[in-house]
């Protein structure tokens, strides 16, 4: 958890010092996770989208091999592979979601530490001082206590020193009246708004997604259906059992995850998301019919090249034996030059 809580809490602890709040750090904190996510989310919207339009051939596929699994498994998984589909795309924004989720509730445990960058040792000895009163959350009640002051407050101050003291007095959990280091289930009161928040943001996150699956013709099968159906109920019970911050972060993350699904779907419906694939693989053939194009263009002039050397390299050869041809067929006029003068003056001929 502390290695998840560490990077996230320097993040946190630079956004508290420009705002010096930290129910508004905690929310800008989720803005930019969910802007720097949101390529993912394009990416999944698109993968969620290129799945519906695949159906009625993976429908087809399901009819004709609804006897032979292996083979209906081997068909499903070219298909995909064709269409450019992962059935698994939007698992990694969900396993980010948690990843985050776990890192800031150790940050919201644990803010001497990872926001004040208090000493570790003196915060040790300050929960020792508390003994069974320190309870699951040992850092809020720590912070809980010097804000209301008392003896134990004073002791506080002994242990982390005045101006670890002082940071600590004014380090500002408060939000919209909710202290954002209380738990809900223990303190009953204005701050179960959060919890019921949570729920109910959760719930309306879980039916537009299940709504916009099912107008693109997909409906969800086995675990995801039930893990889907579960989190609200889940996202209610973090929001009882943890600290109000939890609820919040989980609350605002929410209503961030609605807007970008309902933008999302209308920014890359099925129909766009094929032509786009459809546009990009005849840019594709394209640029093969270009490639291969310019491919048979220089193997044409390569060949044009190599054969250009080759009579180049045979010209001197071939003139080579011209010049002895010439050479014999002088010697050959020469001799029977010679030949007749021999004749015509009775003189005797030999040959050379």
């Amino acid at each position: 958890m502390n290695i998840l809580g560490t990077p996230l809490g320097w993040i946190m602890s630079f956004i508290y010092d420009i705002v010096h709040n930290y129910g508004w750090a905690l929310i800008i904190f989720i803005v930019l996770t969910r802007i720097a996510q949101f390529p993912l989310g394009v990416k999944q919207q698109k993968s969620t989208a290129r799945m519906a339009y695949v159906q009625p051939k993976l429908k087809a596929l399901q009819k004709q091999y609804a006897k032979n699994k292996e083979r209906l498994n081997e068909e499903t998984m070219k298909l995909y592979e064709q269409e450019g589909v992962s059935p698994t795309a939007g698992c990694l924004p969900m396993i980010i979601t948690f990843l985050l989720l776990f890192g800031i509730i150790d940050v919201i445990y644990n803010p001497l530490v990872h926001i004040l960058h208090i000493d570790s040792n003196l915060i040790s000895q300050a929960i020792e001082l508390l003994g069974d009163s320190a309870g699951g959350a040992p850092q809020l009640t720590i912070i809980n206590i010097i804000h209301s002051g008392g003896e134990l407050a004073a002791q506080f101050k002994d242990i982390f020193g005045a101006s670890s003291y002082m940071e600590i007095q004014n380090f500002n959990m408060n939000f919209c009246g909710l202290n954002l280091g209380t738990i809900p289930q223990s303190v009953w009161g204005f701050t179960i708004i959060i919890p019921i928040l949570s729920f109910a943001t959760q719930i309306i996150s879980t039916l537009i997604t299940m709504k916009i699956q099912s107008v693109n013709g997909q409906q969800m099968q086995g675990a995801m259906k039930w893990t889907m159906l579960l989190m609200p109920l889940l996202s209610l019970w973090f929001a009882f059992t943890l600290p109000v911050g939890v609820g919040l972060y989980w609350t605002v993350s929410n209503v961030l995850m609605i807007i970008q699904t309902l933008l999302l779907a209308k920014m890359y419906p099925p129909e766009k998301v094929a032509k786009m694939k459809d546009k990009n693989a005849e840019k594709n053939r394209e640029k093969l019919r270009k490639k291969r194009e310019k491919m048979e263009a220089y193997t044409q002039q390569m060949n044009e090249r190599n054969k250009a050397a080759v009579q180049k390299a045979e010209k001197p050869r071939l003139s080579a034996e011209e010049s002895a041809r010439q050479k014999d067929e002088a010697k050959r006029r020469l001799a029977e030059a010679r030949k007749r003068m021999a004749e015509k003056y009775g003189d005797e001929y030999k040959e050379d």
